[in-house]
């Protein structure tokens, strides 16, 4: 889900000035650092991505002629998506360079978040590249299945089923993130998602060999997102401090009061995955019955509205483990979380076990969702469900 409203053609325009396929030395690759934020916002979250894109003139900017560029791919509602270089004149001043206006398009499919992607590349060599990915997120369920169970057959109504949506949505398309992960072509220092419930076993598994790097919410966000005035001048250190980037979106965040006061993130190493994956295959084989009669009441969630379908790893594993495999479990988990923030409560339910990480647990009663599972790559690698 992104976000949470709280209340109480493919033409390129080219310009020669701004694109240049050498650096001032002559070398291959002119540029340092690429960040890319990818508003997929042409639907009912689109005020918000205008306000993201205001707060990014008032913070930190690359300046014209700098190696490090950021790019913003914008497309609101009513506008037809544009791709905006941003960076400040020698004077201080933002400045806002169009590289590519974009016939009418969905920004939500894997076919156009591949060829922004690799248009970029065209366009931008560079030493590494960094990408935000911006829009509603329901983690790793399937298209449409948030809000519509129904049509999967399983009956849940549901009277806020107009806020919740997967990653992306535009007029009905919603990218599942298998679909994601597998239109990304090439190797970023790091993937950042400003979107719902994107902080799970599930999604960082499918996304890990196209990235170093993972920063994600276990929980939802509200809309408006991340900080952007103060997490790109940490992104654009010599070296990214995506921990201080965590460390700014929980400060503004625990700063708020009442229902705002509502955040968790964290940031994931990528190839520390498989060990924490062959724990987790060990763990499940030595308590498949345990497994299989988990009661998950009481185990932490990530969740509101009754959507049973992320928990807190770490307290899941809790309940199975042997205090030998716990301890196993917890030292590898430590290798791929590397920071953790949460506020004490996420508007209507309180965070008492934090491990920074969710998962789906499986259920008996939803044999639509189990056999989806199966063809994630965490569940590969580590059979929860047979």
């Amino acid at each position: 889900m992104k976000r949470i409203l709280v209340v109480a053609t493919a033409l390129l325009i080219t310009i020669a000035v701004v694109i240049t396929s050498c650096s001032k030395d002559g070398s291959e690759s002119g540029y340092n650092r690429i960040i890319l934020v990818y508003l997929a916002a042409n639907n009912n979250l689109s005020n918000y991505a205008s306000d993201n894109v205001s707060n990014l003139l008032k913070g930190y900017l690359p300046k014209e002629n700098s190696n490090d560029v950021l790019l913003v791919y914008s497309h609101l509602m009513d506008h037809t998506p544009v791709l905006l270089r941003i960076y400040r004149d020698d004077n201080g001043v933002p400045q806002q360079d169009i590289v590519a206006n974009y016939d009418n398009q969905n920004s939500t499919t894997p076919q156009v978040l591949n060829s922004v992607l690799k248009k970029i590349k065209i366009i931008f060599p560079a030493k590494e590249y960094g990408l935000i990915l911006w829009s509603h997120g329901t983690g790793w369920l399937p298209q449409n299945y948030y809000d519509n169970p129904e049509m999967f057959g399983v009956f849940m109504p549901d009277p806020y089923s107009d806020i919740v949506k997967s990653f992306g949505f535009e007029s009905g398309v919603e990218m599942d993130i298998k679909e994601m992960a597998a239109s990304i072509p090439y190797h970023f220092s790091f993937i950042i998602f400003d979107c719902c419930l994107m902080g799970g076993v599930e999604v960082a598994y499918e996304v890990k060999n196209k990235c170093d790097y993972i920063i994600a919410s276990p929980a939802e966000v509200l809309a408006t997102g991340f900080p952007y005035d103060v997490i790109m001048e940490p992104l654009f250190r010599s070296k990214a401090d995506l921990e201080e980037v965590c460390q700014r979106y929980f400060d503004f965040y625990d700063s708020q009061n009442g229902v705002y006061k509502s955040a968790t993130i964290a940031l994931y190493r990528s190839d520390k995955f498989d060990e924490l994956a062959a724990v987790c295959k060990s763990i499940f084989a030595t308590n498949r019955e345990k497994l299989n009669s988990l009661q998950v009441t009481g185990i932490q969630r990530y969740f509101r509205l009754n959507k049973h379908w992320f928990y807190d790893i770490g307290d899941f594993i809790s309940r199975i483990a042997s205090q030998q495999e716990l301890l196993q479990f917890n030292d590898a988990l430590s290798k791929v979380v590397i920071k953790k923030l949460t506020t004490p409560t996420f508007l209507d339910f309180t965070i008492n076990s934090y491990s920074g990480l969710s998962t789906y647990i499986q259920s008996n009663g939803s044999s639509f969702l189990d056999s989806y599972y199966k063809g994630y790559k965490w569940n590969i690698a580590t059979e929860m469900v047979k």
